[in-house]
């Protein structure tokens, strides 16, 4: 059978070559040509597997090939509704992205100032001063919903609504503006849009693009030039599909770059995942379709327990009078319906039934045995579309502790990639923005800031700390973090932020006024040394 294919291969090969030899017009021989090739290629690498256009497993298989624009911009207006519609319907749709917002993000990412000393010639302690300085003039402006356009929320709040509407609509965008406040002297705010806000003008709130003068395009809000620069972003006046709006839709154009400061005017938060890409997808795009049917699924499954779950009553009569059987048997005062073909029970009661007149209760019996391990499937197949383990997505942690670590660490992983993104895209712009301000404002000294990039970048160093991953068995991981420093490969300072997000300069200036006061309080105790551990954590930890 193997060499009946290979011959008619080859002699479907051959004729397409007879073809291509044969006079004709050009275009005829080019199409014979590319026939010939095609054939060619299709029994060698790839054309003869995954690319195979022969083999009856892949004939029935519908597939395209368009450039990113195609494929992924100018699909975003469905993606945003649909997974909008899974987030607020429950289920995983809304479980996923809550997960890794509440790893992501937490309670906030605070900033840690770290600038380059050495660069900038101050010595540890001049340095030390003054990121604590520029730590608490953040905090003056980023704890209060002034730093907020809207008035509504902190920055750490923002961080987190930024966040889960990039998972949940695919992007989000944040723009700079100035408001007076009476609270702190910054005058910075972050104006939030929502995804759809940014759109192709007179789209009518769908995904297009369009074409404009010098070569360039608009796709859906976002425009380019001729060499796939962003230029500048094209904002609606209010969301394109509100209700009975106020006024008329129009569309704003906004520079995505400052001509005079080159620093960004718009924010754009977004995962990308091919070159060329303009707009983002949200975080369960890939797996819609299951998570829909899934959610159908459950639905289906509930309704026909509940169903299951009902007495449901026939009453049978030989007689043909019209009269409905036993509808005397409440009083009318009791009845809860007024519907005269709906029979009501009583509890505990006992019914006379006419002559000719029976009962036939109706028991559906649904039992559906293959209903967990089937959901419990499809959760892994969903969870390894968006990087997150089935544990932690159901939170639910019944295998052994060494399937529940791994899970965690590898959960980790994404975590913290997911987070230094974010910081890139907003957190490190809103913090140099600021300090910007705060320079010019004369409340944080930084000598050549506005003159030279480079020392501008020293000044703007920063590391931003979120929430830990958390600890399964603490005592015997501090154990690990204490031989870990030993061996150097690790600082007490990263050791304490990984272990509990905490400044170690902060830990340490607490220890010691502890450690002051209780030798005050009891000068012959002796204080337990780094790295150990007392008999009775000891005697805790061999318990657990």
């Amino acid at each position: 059978m193997a060499e009946k294919k290979k011959k008619s291969a080859l002699s479907g090969a051959v004729g397409a070559l007879i073809s291509a030899v044969t006079p004709g017009n050009r275009a005829q021989r080019r199409g014979n040509q590319r026939a010939v090739r095609r054939a060619r290629m299709s029994a060698t690498g790839y054309g003869a597997h995954g690319a195979n256009s022969r083999k009856n497993s892949l004939i029935g298989w519908l597939y395209g090939g368009g450039s990113a624009e195609d494929d992924i911009d100018l699909q975003g207006a469905t993606l945003r509704k649909r997974a909008r519609d899974l987030y607020a319907g429950g289920g995983v749709g809304r479980g996923a992205p809550s997960t890794m917002v509440t790893n992501v993000v937490g309670s906030g990412i605070r900033p840690k100032p770290q600038i380059d000393a050495d660069f900038l010639g101050l010595s540890e302690e001049a340095a030390d001063a003054w990121q604590a300085q520029a730590a608490r003039e953040f905090e003056l402006w980023a704890r209060t919903p002034m730093c907020d356009w809207t008035r509504q929320h902190n920055f750490y709040v923002l961080q987190e609504l930024t966040f889960r509407s990039m998972l949940m609509s695919g992007d989000a965008f944040a723009l700079f503006g100035a408001k007076a406040n009476p609270q702190n002297p910054y005058q910075m705010v972050l104006r939030l849009l929502e995804a759809d806000r940014v759109s192709t003008p007179e789209s009518g709130g769908e995904s297009e693009a369009k074409a404009v003068d010098g070569g360039g395009r608009i796709i859906d809000g976002v425009e380019v030039d001729s060499d796939g620069e962003v230029k500048r972003y094209w904002v609606s006046s209010f969301h394109p599909l509100m209700e009975d709006p106020a006024g008329r839709l129009e569309w704003t154009a906004i520079d995505a770059w400052g001509k005079d400061t080159g620093m960004p005017n718009v924010l754009h938060v977004m995962t990308a995942e091919r070159p060329e890409q303009h707009r983002g997808v949200p975080y369960v795009s890939a797996m819609i379709e299951q998570i829909k049917q899934l959610d159908r699924y459950i639905d289906s499954e509930l309704a026909a327990n509940i169903v299951a779950a009902m007495l449901t009553v026939f009453i049978t009569s030989e007689a043909d009078d019209g009269r409905f059987p036993l509808d005397d048997a409440i009083p009318d005062e009791e009845k809860v319906t007024d519907d005269e073909r709906q029979l009501e029970l009583g509890s505990g009661a006992i019914y006379k039934l006419d002559p000719g007149e029976d009962v036939k209760d109706v028991n559906p019996g649904r039992q559906n045995s293959t209903f967990e391990s089937f959901v419990s499937e499809m959760v892994t197949l969903i969870g390894a579309s968006v990087e997150i383990p089935p544990e932690v997505l159901m939170h639910k942690y019944s295998s052994n502790y060494t399937a529940a670590k791994a899970a965690l660490l590898d959960f980790w992983r994404v975590v913290k990639r997911y987070r230094q993104r974010f910081n890139e895209m907003f957190n490190q712009p809103v913090y140099e923005a600021w300090l910007a301000e705060a320079v010019a404002l004369g409340r944080i000294e930084a000598p050549g800031f506005f003159d030279d990039p480079a020392v501008r970048g020293a000044w703007c160093g920063c590391r931003w700390i979120g929430a830990s991953q958390g600890h399964v068995q603490p005592v015997q991981e501090a154990n690990a973090a204490a031989a870990r420093v030993a061996l150097n490969i690790s600082t007490e300072e990263q050791e304490a932020m990984e272990y509990n997000g905490a400044d170690w300069r902060d830990i340490i200036r607490q220890r010691k006024r502890e450690i002051d006061a209780r030798r005050e309080m009891a000068p012959e105790e002796e204080l337990p040394k780094a790295g150990t551990t007392t008999r009775q954590e000891e005697g805790r930890e061999a318990k657990t």
